[in-house]
């Protein structure tokens, strides 16, 4: 598969978590917390289990066509860490609309810093393209301004929006989709209430 056609793939797949800030919006945070926690436990279970089972852990990285990163071969896939982070993120941060936004930096703009950066991504910092950077932080500035309340006045979907590009960059362990919506999530909140 071309490696355009399978980024395609991978941040549609990555797309779906914006059914958890979806899920969110509609249910409120006690359910999504309870829902996305068995979420959480199940996936690891199932990663425990894939990981520790070659002949399984083959079949499943052959399944999903491709769309997995080489890292994911021997470590925890992104679509655990995804649901870890939004988890996380409904659980430790109390504004609705924060959480929001934060679980949509991670399906918005971290999905177009890695579409943008790996397809036409030149100018490399790092590991990271400037092109990709520069997609995260207008996706997110997008989605701030869409989200937070009130969207237009205020600093927050500027400051979101160079929180969760900075962590998309610096791709801080365990893995970005947990880091960065639970980091912006909590940054954001901590610029709110100071």
């Amino acid at each position: 598969m071309n490696p355009f056609r399978q980024e395609g793939f991978r941040k549609l797949f990555h797309a779906l978590s914006a059914g958890y800030a979806l899920l969110y919006f509609l249910a409120g945070r006690t359910a999504t917390v309870w829902i996305l926690g068995a979420g959480v436990l199940a996936a690891a279970i199932v990663e425990a289990v894939r990981l520790r089972n070659p002949a399984l852990n083959q079949r499943l990285i052959a399944r999903f066509g491709g769309i997995h990163r080489e890292k994911e071969i021997d470590r925890p896939s992104g679509i655990f860490w995804t649901l870890a982070g939004c988890f996380a993120t409904a659980l430790f941060v109390p504004a609705p609309d924060i959480v929001l936004a934060a679980m949509l930096y991670l399906t918005i703009g971290d999905g177009l810093a890695g579409f943008v950066g790996r397809t036409w991504g030149r100018l490399r910092v790092g590991g990271k393209s400037v092109e990709g950077s520069l997609a995260c932080f207008l996706g997110c500035w997008a989605v701030g301004t869409l989200v937070l309340a009130p969207s237009f006045g205020r600093p927050e979907a500027l400051w979101g929006a160079m929180l969760a590009t900075i962590l998309e960059a610096l791709d801080i362990p365990p893995d970005d989709n947990f880091t960065l919506p639970l980091f912006s999530g909590l940054g954001l909140w901590m610029l709110r209430i100071f």
